[in-house]
C-alpha cells in the first residue's frame, strides 16, 4: 500500500493546476495524481481536433509540467473507498492525508429516439471517442448538430472548413443563447454566410434510420437528411465519486462544497466541473463549466490544502467566457440583458462601437461592439459582452476583472488606458469607457423621474 500527503483524483485542468498549486505551495508533500484517460484532452480545443488541427493527438494535455515538479501520475480507475484509504481499478490502494476531488463532467445525452444508432456522437472529452469521431466527419457529408451553444456553433464552424453541409438545431431563438440576442443574431449571420444552415426554436424528436443516421425529424415534423448527427447539450457534473465516497451533493449540480471548496467529509475536497457553482450574483446554482472557472479553483485548494494560506477573493462564478465564428468574436462576463430582466434586477444599459485599430484602415482593424449592463442605483458594473475582432478575448478578461471589483460606472469612466493605433482603438472612443458613458446618460435620463434613494 502507498501513502501519500495529497491524493488528486481526475487528470483534467482542474487537477492538473491543482497538484502544481500544491507543489507550490507545500514543496516537501508527496503528490499524486490518479487519472482515467492516459492521454487526457484539452477541453477548450476539442472542436478544433475536428479540422483545423491536424491530429487529435495535437490537443493532448501534456505532463511535463506535473513531472518537472515531482508530480506521480498513475492511470487507473477509483472504485472505493475505506476511510482514508483508496482502491483502484489495477489493484493498488492508496492512502492519503489530504484528497482532491477533480473527476469533471459528462456530456449529456438527451433522451431521443434513434440516438443509439450509428453515427450520433456526443462531443466527449476522450481522444479515441474523438478520433473515431475525427474519421466518421471525413467519411460524411451531411451533418446535424443539436445544440447552438458555444461548443456548437465551434464545431459548426471547423466542420464547414472541411467543406461540410451542415445544419444547426437549437432550441431558443438564436444561436449562443447564453448571450443576449443581438450577439445571437450575429452569431447565425456569421455561420449563415460561411454556408450552414440554422434551425432555431426547434428541437429534434427523432433520430431516423435502420442501423445507420439517415435523418432526423423535428417537433414540428419536418425531416432533414443527414449522415451524421453531432450532439452538443451540454456537460453535467461527474458525481459518482461523490455517491460511492458518500459525500453530500446535489443532483445536475455537483458535489456540494463550502467558500474553499472543502466537501461534508474532512479533509476531501472537489473541484472544476464535479464541484456546485454558485451564481456571483444570486447565489443560486449554476450550470457554469469553464476551464477558467476549474483552475481558479485548483489553484485555491492547492493553496489551501493544510490550511488557509490564501483568501478567497470571490464568491461565486461569472461565466466569462469568449469564442470565435469565422473572424467574428464572441464574448461575455457577468449577467446579461435577459437575466437581468428575468431576475428583476434594476439595470442600466450601456453600448458603444468602436474600430480596435486607429486609424480604422490600419490591417487587421475590425468594429467592436460592447455592451454593459450596470446596477441603475449602485452604479456597479455587472455585466459586459462584446463581439467583434480578436481584442475580444482580452477585453472580456479586463470587463470580468472590473465586475469581481465591483467598479462603478465612474470608476470606469475616469480609468487610465494605454492605447496604440496597431493594438487598440483610439482613446477617443475606446468602446468600454464609451459604453460606460453611453449607461451614464441614461441613467440621467431616467433621473428625474425616478426617486432617489438618500
Amino acid at each position: 500500500m502507498k501513502k501519500y500527503d495529497i491524493v488528486i483524483i481526475g487528470g483534467g485542468p482542474a487537477g492538473v493546476t491543482c497538484a502544481l498549486s500544491a507543489k507550490n505551495t507545500y514543496p516537501q508533500k508527496n503528490v499524486v495524481l490518479i487519472r482515467k484517460e492516459s492521454k487526457p484532452m484539452i477541453p477548450c480545443g476539442i472542436p478544433y481536433t475536428l479540422s483545423t488541427l491536424e491530429s487529435v493527438s495535437d490537443n493532448i494535455l501534456v505532463d511535463s509540467p506535473l513531472l518537472k515538479s515531482r508530480v506521480e501520475i498513475i492511470n487507473s480507475e477509483v472504485q472505493s473507498r475505506e476511510g482514508k484509504t483508496i482502491c483502484l481499478s489495477n489493484g493498488d490502494e492508496i492512502q492519503f492525508d489530504k484528497l482532491v476531488i477533480a473527476a469533471g463532467s459528462k456530456a449529456v445525452m438527451p433522451n431521443i429516439e434513434g440516438s443509439s444508432l450509428e453515427g450520433v456522437y456526443l462531443v466527449k472529452k476522450n481522444k479515441e471517442y474523438l478520433e473515431n469521431l475525427k474519421q466518421q466527419v471525413k467519411l460524411s457529408q451531411k451533418i446535424v448538430i443539436l445544440g447552438g451553444g458555444y461548443i456548437g456553433v465551434e464545431v459548426a464552424d471547423e466542420l464547414l472548413k472541411s467543406g461540410k453541409d451542415v445544419t444547426i438545431v437549437e432550441m431558443s431563438d438564436t444561436l449562443i443563447p447564453t448571450m443576449d440576442d443581438e450577439f445571437g443574431v450575429k452569431a447565425q449571420e456569421v455561420i449563415s454566410n460561411n454556408g450552414g444552415k440554422i434551425i432555431t426554436g426547434k428541437s429534434i424528436v427523432r433520430i431516423l434510420g435502420d442501423n445507420v443516421v439517415e435523418a432526423v425529424e423535428l417537433n414540428d415534423g419536418a425531416k432533414v437528411d443527414c449522415d451524421l448527427v453531432v450532439i452538443s447539450c451540454g456537460y453535467k457534473p461527474n458525481i459518482e465519486i461523490a455517491k460511492n465516497f458518500d459525500l453530500l451533493y446535489e443532483e445536475g449540480k455537483g458535489i456540494l462544497v463550502d467558500d474553499y471548496l472543502r466537501t461534508s467529509e474532512q479533509d476531501v475536497f472537489a473541484i472544476g466541473d464535479c464541484a456546485a457553482k454558485y451564481d456571483f450574483f444570486t447565489s443560486e446554482f449554476s450550470n457554469v463549466m469553464l476551464a477558467s472557472t476549474a483552475m481558479a479553483e485548483g489553484r485555491l485548494v492547492g493553496s489551501n490544502l493544510f490550511s488557509i494560506k490564501v483568501i478567497r477573493k470571490y464568491q461565486g462564478v461569472l461565466g466569462t467566457f469568449s469564442t470565435k465564428i469565422g473572424d467574428t468574436a464572441f464574448a461575455i462576463s457577468g449577467i446579461n440583458e435577459r437575466r437581468a430582466k428575468k431576475r428583476k434586477l434594476d439595470y442600466t444599459i450601456g453600448y458603444a462601437k468602436a474600430v480596435d485599430r486607429h486609424p480604422g484602415k490600419l490591417p487587421g482593424a475590425k468594429a467592436v461592439t460592447v455592451k454593459l449592463v450596470f446596477s441603475t442605483y449602485s452604479h456597479h458594473l455587472m455585466g459586459a459582452q462584446v463581439m467583434g475582432g480578436e481584442s475580444v478575448g482580452e477585453l472580456i478578461n479586463m470587463l470580468s476583472v472590473m465586475i469581481l471589483n465591483k467598479m462603478t460606472d465612474i470608476d470606469i469612466n475616469t480609468l487610465q488606458i494605454g492605447t496604440h493605433p496597431m493594438l487598440t482603438a483610439s482613446p477617443v472612443v475606446y468602446p468600454v469607457i464609451n459604453a460606460t458613458t453611453d449607461a451614464i446618460k441614461q441613467w440621467y435620463r431616467i433621473q428625474p423621474q425616478t426617486e432617489m434613494v438618500k
